[in-house]
């Protein structure tokens, strides 16, 4: 009888213990977005009551109106690339090898899931909005799942308290592919790293139809594979997460007879290199200096915790950095390397053994997260 009591007693603190996790991190979500929101939706408005004069000049982006005034409005939680994918939801896709700017530079799940979500009746904004929520939430649970799996309760609540307040979080709430990428490359690690190659070949193929990035995960899984000595099935879920790419290649060679059309048409958008990044970074450039900690120094903590992070999640971090360093895709590689998942984690550890200064990088999170928020809302670029 004690026997069984005892038992009954451990699931039910399993129980209250998962559960308890859950909610930690659905106010974490919560809580992080509530900071966004008031900040578009409520100072913003409040704060700028005249047209908005941006910090760049013309070209504009994409719908931007010189005498834009921010108001609440779903509307908001559109701007940069949102005005994109709404295009590609509402008239599909253009390209032509003209050098200007087309929709063919941005991947097709996220706009065909958010074409989806209207076929329900709902507008751009509200289904595009609903979609990032709610897949960084659940990538959000995905992340809190594993690291309690590998590294206890406390690392899997400093991970997400991480990645729900790192100012480029924001991503995960706007009309950006943020919340999906981080659900699809998360569930396809966790499944590889499980050994369960069905569910990481589909959602890895997903998350190369994505984002560029999602491609990353084929080197991953092949080299985890070899250094593992998995079986044949895990090749070939490595080989299968190309087919997302690869589709799209295929409709862009019908289309406009141009295989790597999506590719070709980032020559429009400038981009900044290295050797100006670095500079501006030792003249303390905010931008720039955020963007060489993140991507060096997120490279230095994937190294610091190899042999505490599992294989899939080290390869992955570091394929990631280095297509992103080569990309010469440089503009928005800070928030590029936010949707690495693997950083996260390594920062999560980091944390999770720290006692006092980790507090006061959260109060600076924060703040960035609430003045990112608002930059946002008023057209300046944030990343």
């Amino acid at each position: 009888m004690k026997i069984k009591d005892s038992a009954k007693n451990t699931l039910e603190q399993n129980y209250s213990f998962k559960v308890n996790g859950y909610f930690f991190v659905i106010a974490m979500w919560l809580l992080s977005r509530l900071v966004i929101i008031v900040a578009m939706q409520v100072v913003a408005p409040l704060i700028y009551t005249s047209p908005v004069q941006p910090h760049w000049h013309p070209p504009y982006p994409l719908d931007f109106s010189p005498d834009f005034i921010p108001k609440p409005s779903w509307e908001l939680f559109s701007h940069w690339d949102g005005k994109w994918y709404q295009k590609i939801a509402l008239e599909g896709y253009n390209y032509v090898d003209d050098g200007n700017q087309y929709s063919i530079a941005f991947y097709p799940l996220f706009p065909l899931l958010i074409r989806g979500l209207m076929t329900f009746g709902l507008p751009f904004e509200v289904a595009g909005t609903l979609l990032s929520n709610l897949t960084f939430l659940g990538a959000l649970l995905l992340v809190y799942s594993w690291t309690k799996e590998r590294h206890g309760i406390n690392a899997a609540k400093w991970v997400i308290a991480v990645m729900a307040w790192c100012p480029f979080s924001l991503y995960g709430t706007v009309i950006y592919t943020e919340g999906l990428f981080l659900f699809l490359t998360t569930a396809a690690l966790r499944a590889f790293d499980n050994r369960q190659y069905v569910w990481a070949a589909f959602c890895g193929a997903l998350a190369s139809a994505t984002r560029p990035t999602g491609i990353t995960l084929l080197p991953t899984f092949i080299f985890v594979a070899w250094i593992e000595r998995r079986s044949l099935s895990a090749y070939i879920a490595g080989l299968f997460v190309a087919v997302g790419i690869l589709l799209f290649s295929v409709y862009c060679a019908i289309s406009f007879g141009d295989p790597l059309a999506f590719i070709h048409v980032h020559k429009a958008w400038a981009q900044p290199s290295w050797w100006s990044i670095f500079t501006d970074a030792i003249l303390v450039g905010k931008d720039s200096l955020i963007k060489v900690v993140m991507v060096f120094g997120g490279g230095y903590l994937l190294w610091h915790y190899r042999t505490q992070l599992n294989n899939v999640a080290t390869i992955y971090g570091f394929c990631s950095l280095l297509m992103l360093i080569f990309s010469g895709a440089l503009a928005s590689i800070n928030r590029y390397a936010y949707g690495i998942v693997s950083l996260s984690l390594a920062l999560g550890l980091l944390f999770s053994k720290q006692q006092r200064w980790k507090y006061i990088v959260f109060i600076w999170f924060i703040i960035l997260l609430f003045v990112y928020a608002i930059n946002f809302t008023i057209w300046n670029w944030v990343a």
